[in-house]
């Protein structure tokens, strides 16, 4: 039996020559099946399953058109919103979303342009009658801050109003691991107030029958959120094409504007309730 011979050198130029033409074809779709891994948990109006079984929600609507637009793929992920945060710091999370850029944040991750607007609000439960309202003379913010012995609750892990070093009636929320849970002890006069985004807060007291016996007291900010994602997970040019996507989205529906509250913090308030830690 004769074996053929075949120069080495000329067999591997052959091959690498193949390879480089095979990597060539699919470097394309390569780039087009790139897929990040997306954090999501429940929390309607913005991320949620229908009543067909499948993912829904406003945050999942422009997240998913933002990254298909800008070349990729979102796999979303349901996870807590702390443990979220808690995997793009050590780089095994690629996006969060409805993220706030603040400073510790940016020490690990990366951010978009705003994609959307966030209401915070302050709410309490409306009178009992013939009782006193407490809220009644709090007609000030000033007047609110140093208001003494009121038990406000806020969700865990979030910074809705960043310092409040002068706002201590504020600054010593008690955190509550979900926001149901500040609903229930609000409902149950257990809490005299609660500061949550008002979206969900509708949605939720909509579902409960409820949303005729809150009452929302102080309209604290509107805040630009943006996608959140870990440092190793995105390029720069990656970045451009998504902030690019983020200019081309239509404005929000009119359904997620803020309620009307009896205090209304005006921009010098909105500053202090906004400032950043040095």
């Amino acid at each position: 039996m004769t074996t053929r011979y075949c120069p080495l050198g000329n067999s591997r130029s052959r091959w690498q020559a193949r390879i480089g033409m095979l990597l060539l074809l699919l470097s394309p779709a390569l780039k087009a099946s790139q897929t990040m891994t997306v954090a999501w948990s429940h929390w309607p109006p913005f991320s949620h399953i229908d009543n067909r079984g499948e993912l829904d929600g406003l945050d999942i609507t422009l997240t998913r058109q933002i990254l298909q637009q800008a070349g990729v793929t979102p796999r979303f992920r349901e996870i807590p919103w702390a443990r979220a945060v808690h995997l793009v710091e050590h780089d095994q999370l690629d996006v969060a979303m409805a993220a706030l850029p603040l400073p510790a944040r940016q020490k690990y991750a990366r951010f978009s342009a705003p994609y959307r607007q966030s209401a915070y609000v302050l709410l309490s439960h409306n009178p009992i009658p013939g009782q006193q309202d407490r809220w009644e003379k709090l007609d000030t913010l000033p007047t609110l801050c140093h208001e003494k012995g009121l038990k406000i609750g806020k969700l865990r892990g979030t910074r809705p109003i960043h310092q409040m070093d002068e706002c201590p009636a504020l600054k010593v929320a008690t955190e509550y691991n979900t926001d149901d849970r500040l609903i229930d002890l609000l409902l149950a006069h257990r809490l005299d107030g609660i500061i949550m985004e008002w979206q969900y807060a509708g949605y939720r007291l909509s579902q409960l029958g409820a949303k005729g016996v809150i009452r929302c007291q102080l309209l604290l900010h509107h805040q630009p959120v943006s996608l959140m994602f870990a440092k190793e997970s995105i390029s720069d040019e990656q970045l451009t094409r998504v902030n690019q996507a983020i200019t081309a989205l239509p404005k929000n529906h009119g359904q997620f504007s803020p309620p009307t509250c009896r205090l209304d913090a005006d921009p010098q308030a909105a500053d202090l309730l906004t400032r950043h830690q040095p």
